[in-house]
């Protein structure tokens, strides 16, 4: 009974979260909200790397303006969202 009470919380908390994750992109997406952790509204590389790992490439590609940083629109490019 302990286990089927687990799974039933797991599976809720994934469900929200996934449903904020595809929330109104207006709202702000809160998945770049968790990635932007000092939240100034950009995705530094440092920022990016504690969540998908050491992946500069894949972060450069994303980063369209070359500035260094992924705004909202980049990031979920990357990500497919956008």
């Amino acid at each position: 009974m302990n286990k089927l009470c687990a799974i039933f919380i797991v599976a809720s908390f994934l469900n929200v979260t996934t449903s904020l994750c595809l929330a109104d992109e207006k709202k702000g997406h809160i998945c770049f909200r968790i990635v932007d952790l000092n939240k100034d509204g950009v995705v530094t590389f440092q920022e990016y790397e504690k969540y998908f790992g050491n992946d500069k490439p894949k972060f450069n590609e994303a980063d369209s303006d070359k500035d260094g940083l992924l705004t909202h629109d980049e990031y979920h490019n990357l990500l497919g969202h956008g």
